[in-house]
């Protein structure tokens, strides 16, 4: 389907407005929801090079498989979100998303296994838990992981979340 005029006027302004990596996955969304996969495609390659962070790079993977089915540059941008990964949640995030996109465990698993080595508090350890037993089915790992959680369990917060 080719787009409008109207359309192509209103997706060149918003191009030339975006910013970040935010801004151009909006607007490559948007374009490739409307029909152009290829200007989709130019418009996610400059979200990526705005990327700055492992959220930026995971959304942006999780949005290229589902708007353009490129498994391919995916992985790529996956691989890039893992070099940034810092902390329990980003690379439970990422596992999550390889799970759900990918369908690829043991590339996640050695995600899940980052996040468990980052975990610092009940909270990281419980979500971790969470996601193991979720996406992998892994109830002996996930009972480790929240074996770790009630070790760092400070509060009554942390015990209710348990």
């Amino acid at each position: 389907m080719a787009l409008t005029k109207e359309q192509i006027k209103e997706f060149e302004e918003a191009e030339k407005e975006a910013e970040d990596s935010y801004d151009y996955r909006s607007v490559a969304d948007q374009i490739a929801e409307a029909g152009d996969k290829e200007w989709a495609k130019k418009v996610y390659g400059k979200a990526e090079k705005n990327s700055e962070d492992c959220s930026d790079f995971t959304i942006l993977a999780d949005n290229i498989i589902e708007k353009l089915g490129d498994k391919e540059w995916a992985k790529t941008i996956y691989a890039k979100a893992e070099e940034k990964g810092e902390g329990c949640s980003d690379f439970t995030t990422l596992a999550d998303s390889i799970i759900e996109k990918l369908d690829d465990k043991e590339w996640a698993k050695t995600f899940y296994g980052k996040a468990e080595e980052k975990g610092e508090d009940c909270s990281d350890f419980t979500t971790l838990a969470d996601s193991i037993i979720e996406k992998m089915n892994d109830k002996e790992w996930a009972k480790r992981i929240y074996e770790k959680a009630e070790d760092k369990a400070e509060d009554n917060d942390d015990i209710r979340a348990l």
